[in-house]
């Protein structure tokens, strides 16, 4: 079966596909478990109030994918493409990002458990109304990414590009960045530097 017959279907378990294609459709309340997807493209689809447990995508496009309201729990994404993804108030439990490509994604209002980005390009990304007590960032972009209401207190961005990003005195205060990166978030103090 392809994977657009099987997602006809309310669970989804078991699985492997590859090189394959989801259509541009709402996708609501699927229960996925136990799978693994490898080069398949999600762009444009939808999913809301859906679980992902223990999964595994690889390779794959969710470019402008919409994964509202839905449950991640023990997923990683490895050398996926999320340019503009929206998990707007989704839940994180146990999730990996390593080597994605999360221009313009959209990470609001989601409840973290324990999220880890490692060598991921998250410019232009949007964290608001976070808790990311429990999120790691390993070697990331984050350029002109946004945190707003999503507190950094005891969060290592010391091996992050931090250039530009946009955040608050009150949002940066107590994390862990190196002295290069005290330069780019001078401009929080609103100080004026004497040459």
């Amino acid at each position: 079966m392809s994977i657009q017959n099987d997602f006809q279907e309310d669970e989804i378990q078991n699985h492997l596909y590859q090189n394959d294609k989801l259509a541009k459709m709402i996708y609501d309340h699927k229960d996925i478990q136990n799978c693994q997807f490898e080069h398949i493209d999600f762009q444009d689809a939808q999913f809301e109030n859906s679980f992902f447990v223990d999964v595994i995508f690889s390779h794959c496009d969710f470019s402008n994918l919409k994964i509202n309201q839905t449950l991640l729990r023990r997923v990683q994404f490895r050398h996926c493409k999320l340019m503009g993804t929206d998990f707007s108030e989704s839940l994180f439990d146990t999730v990996t990002l390593s080597h994605c490509i999360c221009q313009f994604a959209n990470f609001s209002f989601m409840k973290n458990k324990t999220v880890h980005f490692e060598n991921c390009s998250l410019q232009n990304a949007s964290f608001i109304e976070n808790k990311m007590n429990k999120t790691t960032f390993d070697e990331c972009q984050l350029s002109q990414c946004e945190f707003l209401h999503a507190p950094l207190n005891s969060i290592d961005l010391s091996t992050c590009q931090i250039e530009g990003i946009i955040i608050s005195p009150e949002d940066i205060q107590g994390a862990i960045i190196d002295v290069y990166q005290a330069a780019a978030l001078i401009h929080l103090l609103k100080v004026n530097i004497k040459q």
